[in-house]
């Protein structure tokens, strides 16, 4: 399928059809509809992990999904002051008010206007409206990226947001469960926030051997996992689990020390629950922390630690495709094993 871009009228995108199924569509470019909007030329979305999952999936048939997205402006609303046309865009999918009690708690996520707010009509399309909300509160220049590695400022954003709730926890041992590209970012941000001592967790040797490189102490299979944590660490200070799954949340449970925390970084399926004893982790005063997605306050720190190199992300990028060929990307993205980051270009 080919772009009817010429008559600057129309774009491709591509839609969810169902859970395994994508459709590259031709369709009207969207517009502004106000003059503090923004209309971004898509220069790279990034596939997210949680993407990937069926189950979420399914409940987003008939939308364009992307999130991971950077571009160029294209179009100035006459009240945005903060951007400029041609420069390189970074614009968060949703963006808090910044006046309710969510937001003033420093809980953005949990604000009406965030949940309720979105880009048009999503990452993986080749022009993006980006509504009032959005331009004004998660938007900002970063001329000083290629778009390839600010794909990586929300996936990034996500990592610190999850150190920063286990504040001053954070500061000494982790464990790192799971080495997908977020595992390998969260290992990073930790590395890169001064965690001292961090180990990783994951059964896949290539990506072992992944977490070595990315800064890890040590990178363990988790069948022997929890008997060196504990003689070596004595446990962990804190432990992030990267799967969204019961089994390995329980076993993750082993490696924390008492009156350490364990960081829920996925979420496991809507409706499913989780058999945990909750007797033991009272008295060993163990607390459950859960981390959905960041703020513009986390947006704007993975951009410094991008920025500065603090964190180099350019060994996580293991494929990249063109729009058209986004069956392909998410069915790669899908297959684990070597396989990190999956791109898609504009």
């Amino acid at each position: 399928m080919q772009s009817t871009l010429g008559n600057n009228e129309h774009m491709l995108q591509a839609l969810i059809r169902g859970a395994t199924q994508i459709e590259v569509q031709d369709v009207p470019k969207p517009e502004l509809q106000s003059n503090s909007e923004l209309l971004l030329k898509t220069a790279a979305c990034g596939i997210c992990s949680g993407d990937l999952m069926e189950w979420y999936l399914e409940r987003k048939v008939n939308t364009v999904l992307g999130h991971e997205v950077v571009g160029y402006v294209d179009e100035v609303g006459s009240q945005v002051r903060h951007l400029t046309k041609g420069q390189l865009a970074f614009v968060h999918h949703h963006a808090p008010c910044m006046r309710c009690r969510y937001c003033w708690a420093g809980d953005p996520v949990q604000c009406a206007t965030w949940r309720g707010s979105r880009l048009d009509p999503g990452g993986m399309a080749e022009f993006i409206r980006v509504p009032e909300v959005n331009t004004q509160n998660d938007s900002f220049a970063i001329d000083d990226l290629t778009p390839e590695v600010g794909v990586f400022i929300e996936p990034l954003a996500c990592s610190v947001k999850s150190l920063r709730r286990l504040g001053q926890a954070a500061q000494q041992s982790g464990v790192i469960v799971g080495c997908g590209v977020m595992g390998l970012l969260n290992l990073m941000a930790a590395r890169a926030l001064g965690v001292q001592t961090i180990w990783a967790i994951e059964p896949d040797p290539d990506r072992r051997q992944h977490a070595l490189r990315c800064g890890a102490d040590r990178a363990l299979d988790p069948t022997s996992a929890a008997a060196d944590v504990w003689k070596e660490l004595h446990g962990a200070d804190f432990v992030i689990v990267g799967p969204g799954d019961a089994t390995v949340i329980r076993e993750s449970l082993q490696y924390v020390r008492n009156g350490g925390s364990v960081v829920l970084f996925t979420p496991t399926p809507s409706g499913e629950t989780t058999a945990l004893d909750l007797g033991d982790l009272y008295f060993r005063e163990v607390a459950l922390i859960s981390s959905y997605s960041c703020g513009p306050t986390d947006t704007r720190q993975a951009y410094e630690l991008l920025r500065t190199g603090s964190v180099d992300v350019h060994a996580l990028i293991t494929h990249s495709f063109p729009i058209h060929d986004v069956q392909v990307a998410y069915d790669t993205a899908k297959g684990g094993g070597k396989t990190l980051k999956v791109l898609v270009t504009f």
